[in-house]
């Protein structure tokens, strides 16, 4: 009897603990289901008011509540779509698929994604399976009509408008697009019709007013063009796109200062447009205003240092004003950028006869002719092949295909549209966290890492001192951190040396950018404690920005001191080999190798001595340590893509986007999707 009784209690204490375990984990599945439903709710509201970023981040949160929620990766791969990421957007759009294989939505998503990612194929597989699902769908419709489109299935893109239509009767967009696959299939009256349909429907949409405007320009209707590009700056008095379609309408009707004010304008809204100052450099070339077409090439160059017409035509140029040496480098920028262009040898062999260098002149003749041979084969009349490579108006022809027109399509939210420097992130340095006040805090916590033993110390310090790993200079008055060197010189001279308060004081002279003062105070600490991997990273980093200030501030005397009139020029400063930092990042890897921010600095010291492949594996390995680190995928994106490892780049990018750094959408859009 005693047996059962304690039996019962031993059986009662395990269900009253089971009873508590399930409530505990009901507990977790509540909260993690609310946490779930709120961020999806931010994530969409965001959505909804063009906060992509915001919508990113919050859907971010919702999944790693739930990361089975097909809802929060089709929101997220909207908010990446309209940022421009359409390969990370692709991505989510699968995952939705995965979860919920019968939302039509994601088919047709994904189809666009891919669409914009010259995925052609799998676009229309991805709108088929839509319209099985869905097969009243006229958006759908649409969209694999925009595909057949760029497949130039121009018959396949009439007959799918054509459904959304029957669907839709009033479908503006629908009759716009149908009407220029109908203007390639030759059929001009009826894409006009259409075109003028889609304006009857819709007659504020500028891209209608644009695209009709296009096709009579096209078709030789100039007026007819004019007065549609009229009215669509009348619309927006702001619209490069529109300014420069006029420009060239006004080109065919050869009034050139018209078309010359137009262009001016574009470049006072887009000073970036290179296409708009190269066709400039054209026109005042044909009225022999020679100088300013000099400016307007040099400013293309500027832009774009690989455009080789405009060096080419820059040549032409100096060439007509008997700068033969300017001309001559002109026409090598050319060769150099395009070795078969038969044309720069043509012109690089008379100008150098004209300065004297008949056996490079002579060189330059027999490669032109090696070109032009390969090229014509069985042409005979060989002389008049010759003089046309050669003429000096072969490449003065106006450009008229679409340039970056920024502002034109820049809108609210989409922060892949606005101009940025596309400049690595810099090094790392463990950093003193002053306090910030609200209006600073929010903003820099972003860009804060910790590692286990800096958030050890952190949590268990009694002075409430706290180090942060970041790529920031940390805000910081000058007088609160002379206050805090004077606490810690006191605490030296109270207890002794030692390498933490060293360490310390290095932080600190570091943040105010103290390099030197900053240096001793590292190697007094390596001094006390020579496996100190944290002070290692920072005299590294420290070095680093020492010696690049110091090879900036030597290739800034000699630029100002070199004259034409002087006829010494100064020695080049080679840049800095950095060996010694290196082998600080080096030291601090051997005594820590978990430490990724080690590895970043390191890559970024071989990116500036260009050993990029070296430069990616240590990217690699900081993010395998640290797979949240965007700044080492932003910066293993930007060494891709000067291997043109365009793919490998792009993912890198959506990586680094998600993770908050904004400009990883402006080089997407840049880049990834030509």
């Amino acid at each position: 009897m005693q047996i059962n009784r304690l039996a019962y209690k031993h059986m009662s204490r395990v269900k009253a603990l089971v009873v508590m375990i399930l409530l505990m984990l009901f507990s977790e599945f509540a909260i993690g289901q609310i946490n779930y439903q709120h961020f999806l709710n931010l994530g969409r509201m965001k959505i909804q008011k063009d906060d992509f970023i915001g919508s990113v981040n919050d859907l971010n949160i919702a999944l790693n509540s739930n990361n089975k929620g097909f809802e929060a990766y089709f929101l997220r791969g909207v908010a990446k779509f309209n940022l421009g990421d359409y390969k990370g957007a692709e991505l989510d759009f699968s995952s939705t698929i995965s979860l919920h294989p019968l939302y039509v939505r994601a088919y047709f998503f994904r189809g666009i994604s891919r669409d914009r990612l010259y995925e052609y194929s799998h676009a229309l597989r991805d709108f088929d399976y839509a319209l099985e699902i869905d097969p009243f769908n006229p958006e759908a419709f649409m969209a694999r009509g925009d595909t057949k489109m760029h497949l130039k299935d121009f018959k396949g893109a009439v007959s799918d408008y054509t459904s959304a239509i029957d669907l839709k009767e009033n479908l503006s967009s629908a009759y716009l697009n149908r009407g220029i696959a109908l203007y390639f299939l030759k059929k001009n009256l009826q894409a006009l019709e259409d075109l003028d349909k889609a304006i009857k429907l819709d007659y504020f949409n500028i891209e209608g007013w644009l695209k009709r405007g296009m096709v009579k320009y096209e078709i030789d209707s100039l007026d007819a063009a004019l007065s549609d590009f009229n009215q669509v700056i009348e619309f927006d008095r702001k619209n490069p796109y529109a300014y420069f379609q006029r420009g060239l309408t006004y080109l065919k009707l050869q009034d050139t200062s018209a078309a010359l004010a137009d262009y001016n304008t574009v470049v006072s809204f887009e000073p970036n447009n290179a296409l708009t100052h190269y066709n400039i450099a054209i026109i005042k070339s044909q009225q022999k205003k020679y100088e300013e077409a000099l400016d307007a090439y040099t400013t293309v160059i500027g832009i774009n240092p690989r455009n080789v017409y405009s060096y080419y035509n820059r040549g032409i140029i100096n060439y007509l004003m008997d700068d033969f040496k300017s001309a001559e480098k002109d026409f090598s920028s050319a060769i150099e950028i395009f070795p078969d262009f038969a044309g720069a040898y043509i012109n690089r062999s008379d100008t150098r006869r004209r300065l004297g260098k008949d056996r490079l002149a002579a060189e330059d003749e027999a490669v032109a002719k090696r070109i032009i041979a390969l090229v014509n084969d069985g042409v005979s009349d060989y002389a008049l092949l010759y003089r046309r490579y050669g003429d000096s108006t072969y490449f003065n022809k106006i450009m008229e295909f679409e340039a970056d027109f920024v502002s034109g399509n820049m809108k609210k939210g989409r922060v892949q549209f606005n101009r940025v420097n596309i400049e690595p992130k810099p090094n790392f340095f463990l950093v003193y966290a002053f306090d910030l006040p609200d209006s600073l805090q929010g903003d820099y916590s972003k860009y804060e890492y910790l590692d286990p033993g800096i958030a050890n110390f952190n949590a268990q310090n009694k002075y409430g001192i706290k180090f942060f790993f970041t790529t920031r200079q940390w805000p910081v008055s000058k007088e609160k951190a002379r206050n805090e060197l004077h606490k810690i010189d006191s605490t030296i001279l109270i207890s002794g040396d030692t390498a933490a308060a060293y360490f310390m004081k290095g932080v600190i002279n570091s943040t105010l950018q103290n390099y030197a003062t900053a240096m001793e105070s590292y190697n007094k600490s390596i001094a006390k404690d020579e496996n100190m991997a944290y002070a290692y990273l920072n005299r590294g980093a420290t070095r680093y920005e020492l010696d690049e200030f110091i090879y900036a501030e030597k290739e800034y005397s000699n630029s100002i001191s070199i004259s034409r009139n002087d006829p010494e020029k100064i020695k080049d400063e080679s840049p800095p080999p950095h060996n010694e930092t290196l082998e600080d990042f080096d030291k601090a890897i051997k005594f820590n190798r978990g430490l990724p921010f080690a590895f970043y600095n390191r890559a970024n010291v071989k990116v500036r001595l260009q050993k990029y492949q070296r430069a990616i594996d240590d990217y690699s390995m900081a993010i395998k340590l640290e797979p949240d680190m965007a700044e080492a995928y932003f910066n293993r994106a930007l060494v891709l893509l000067f291997l043109d490892e365009d793919k490998l780049a792009c993912s890198d990018l959506s990586n680094a986007g998600e993770l908050g750094i904004k400009e990883s959408y402006n080089i997407i859009k840049r880049y990834c999707n030509k």
